[in-house]
């Protein structure tokens, strides 16, 4: 956790309130946020004051949280500075010996922002608001940072790229700010084509040392959008193709376009191809509805979501297994409501690899070993997780234990983790107090608890924060 004194955390939230509301709304406002209630002639007297006194007795967890709370109706930079660094960037952060090899690669720049408005893009990380008014004023004898940069950068050679930024802030604002001005010299309205990606390929070869990189997140009309987030921590590689829900038959799948990897599915009830861009920061639930409403033509959204979640649940069903469904059914009705759009899709019956031929049809040479997963999660990062639940066909022959099948289960499990996927195994015994019974399962609570307490320890691994 940055050392960020919590009293100036304090500061910011009154700050925020007091430049935004009114103050006969203040005590209302402030009792919303779970703070001591009031009356309006304290809020009169000094907005602020009325605030930081309602917060004295609060510490950090209670304090962030009404901070975000605040930030989602009032908009206040120097909060939202501050939340970020408490929370998206306290592991990792781009050091200031960093920032200064950085500021040092833009001097072979012979412009930051090509014709784009200059103060427009150092006002992205500079404290005092940069504007042209005023520049022709000579009557103020203190020039304002406006005007210095006006007469050394603007009308003569006088100081460097890396001068002026350090002048604008570049080294003390924030990281998200910081981020956001590197996304900008990115951006492929101000560079585009091999300007763009031998700038991309510069800052990379610095941001490193910090575990950062600028990666393509995106385009527009045909150009690349860049994005800086930390370096990968999962698997390497764009991943193009998500073939899931499988239910009866193997897919029967086939190129429609060898060269650009498009390919469709014959038998399409037996799975589904989500045929859109998949970013590194994942794929959401209300992504893949998005898709899904596309699809099926269906206008609501909340049609949306029951009709794609009725379609993966049958891939569940199929498959017979207690714990599968106890793990799909318990994490979409107890963890959907507590992280809303932050929800990522678990994705049932994933295939990693395929074989166009079948199991009988290879016979005794078979080319690929568990085609399928069970479930997969696409996280931020390019983060892939695996979840398998293990019956006894993956380490038995019928009754009899097979060390033949449990030493292939342990490779590929090795090769996965060394790809870079996370693997989670199952056990069926774990969801013994979970049954089918015609057509219908019936999850335990010993079955149920053991999906929630997995989840949730998940998601406090990889930072999604619930209320669980």
């Amino acid at each position: 956790m940055q050392l960020i004194p919590l009293d100036t955390l304090r500061d910011r939230i009154a700050e925020a309130l007091a430049a935004h509301v009114k103050s006969y709304n203040l005590p209302g406002f402030c009792t919303r946020l779970g703070l001591e209630p009031g009356d309006t002639d304290e809020a009169h007297r000094s907005k602020w004051r009325y605030v930081k006194n309602r917060l004295l007795c609060f510490k950090q967890p209670d304090l962030l949280r009404i901070a975000q709370d605040v930030l989602e109706e009032v908009e206040y930079p120097a909060l939202s500075d501050m939340v970020s660094e408490l929370t998206v960037h306290v592991d990792q952060r781009i050091t200031d010996i960093t920032r200064r090899d950085l500021l040092k690669a833009l001097n072979r720049l012979d412009t930051l922002f090509g014709d784009f408005e200059l103060f427009e893009g150092l006002n992205i990380i500079s404290s005092e608001q940069l504007s042209y008014e005023g520049l022709d004023n000579y009557l103020n004898f203190l020039p304002s940072l406006a005007k210095e940069i006006e007469q050394h950068y603007i009308r003569n050679d006088d100081i460097s790229n890396e001068d002026l930024l350090i002048k604008c802030g570049a080294l003390v604002c924030s990281q998200t700010r910081f981020i956001a001005f590197l996304e900008k010299l990115l951006d492929p309205v101000i560079r585009r084509g091999d300007e763009q990606a031998h700038l991309a390929r510069s800052l990379n070869s610095v941001m490193k040392a910090d575990g950062f990189n600028a990666v393509v997140a995106g385009d527009v009309s045909g150009h690349p959008i860049y994005k800086v987030q930390r370096m990968a921590a999962g698997v390497a590689g764009v991943p193009k193709n998500l073939i899931f829900a499988s239910i009866n038959n193997k897919p029967d799948l086939y190129f429609t376009d060898a060269i650009n990897n498009n390919i469709a599915i014959r038998n399409d009830t037996d799975a589904l191809i989500y045929d859109r861009f998949l970013a590194e920061s994942g794929l959401l639930w209300d992504t893949l509805a998005e898709w899904w409403q596309d699809c099926k033509g269906i206008a609501e959204q909340k049609e949306t979501k029951q009709s794609l979640y009725k379609r993966l649940v049958l891939s569940v069903k199929a498959t017979s297994s207690p714990g599968e469904f106890t793990l799909f059914d318990t994490y979409y009705r107890e963890f959907s409501k507590v992280l809303g759009d932050k929800f990522p899709a678990l994705i049932p019956q994933v295939y990693l690899h395929y074989d166009p031929r079948t199991m009988k049809e290879r016979g005794n040479d078979p080319v690929l070993l568990r085609q399928r997963m069970d479930f997969l999660l696409l996280l931020d990062r390019n983060v892939r997780i695996v979840i398998e639940v293990d019956g006894k066909h993956h380490y038995a022959d019928g009754d009899k234990v097979s060390p033949t099948k449990y030493g292939e289960m342990a490779a590929e499990d090795r090769r996965l983790r060394l790809l870079g996927y996370e693997l989670y195994r199952f056990g069926g015994a774990e969801f013994k107090d979970t049954a089918f019974s015609d057509g219908k399962c019936t999850i335990g609570p010993i079955a149920k608890q053991v999906a929630i307490d997995f989840f949730h320890q998940l998601f406090e691994k990889h930072h999604i924060k619930t209320t669980l």
